[in-house]
């Protein structure tokens, strides 16, 4: 009777183990949502200038917004350095599409910028550029071509590399008797500019203390405007007059 009893009992725990296992259950729905949530993407918003639109603001995507000051020119002098800074908001971006003023993909800088004059922890605000926009194959730092004359280091800015008909640089000096710097204004032709005007790639000299510019030349230009200029510097007047 123990035996049988025994028998019976080995008989209905093997039954029971034997029993298929149930899987749990999943919902449809639940499956779809946790694929959906791991394959969303969050797609960046297009960047919109907040400077005013300019012949160039259609063929630049900007790509990143800085709001802490950057240098972006810089050239040591005997008595302290020349600086392009930002001021506030820059821009940072590429070309979409190549022109005069670039290449595909080259990059693009706008900002409120000024050029400063530093000594020690002083900085002497030499020119302001507002809202300026300018176009460089690369990051890479931007010196200030230096010359120098008997009374007076010069030194060119130019932060546009190319635009198809010559470059536009800006124009410094420091006096090296007193050490003051200040803008110089470029006089020609009985006109007064803001920039210096030259041929691309053709950084101009001093020769006998006068600055030899080459000037732009393109097809059609008259071969009296394709002579060098030279311009002699006037301290009093901080002005380089062409003569």
């Amino acid at each position: 009777m123990l035996l049988a009893s025994s028998v019976f009992l080995f008989s209905l725990i093997v039954g029971c183990n034997s029993q298929p296992k149930s899987e749990p259950s999943t919902s449809e729905s639940g499956t779809n949502s946790n694929t959906s949530t791991s394959n969303e993407q969050k797609v960046p918003q297009e960047v919109k200038s907040e400077f005013p639109k300019t012949d160039l603001t259609d063929s630049i995507a900007i790509d990143s917004v800085n709001e802490d000051q950057s240098i972006r020119a810089e050239q040591q002098a005997d008595q302290g350095a020349l600086l392009m800074i930002s001021n506030g908001r820059e821009e940072r971006g590429h070309l979409l599409v190549s022109s005069t003023l670039g290449q595909e993909g080259d990059q693009t800088f706008q900002s409120n910028y000024s050029i400063v004059y530093r000594q020690g922890e002083k900085d002497k605000v030499l020119l302001e550029l507002p809202a300026f926009l300018y176009v460089q194959p690369t990051d890479k730092k931007l010196p200030f071509e230096h010359v120098s004359f008997k009374d007076a280091d010069v030194y060119i800015l130019t932060p546009q590399y190319t635009t198809g008909h010559g470059v536009e640089g800006y124009v410094f000096a420091i006096d090296k008797q007193n050490g003051d710097a200040f803008p110089l204004e470029i006089v020609n032709n009985g006109k007064t500019y803001k920039t210096l005007l030259y041929s691309e790639g053709e950084i101009p000299t001093v020769e006998d203390d006068t600055l030899v510019v080459l000037p732009p030349v393109g097809a059609g230009t008259p071969e009296e405007d394709a002579k060098d200029v030279h311009y002699k510097l006037d301290l009093n007047n901080k002005q380089l007059v062409a003569k």
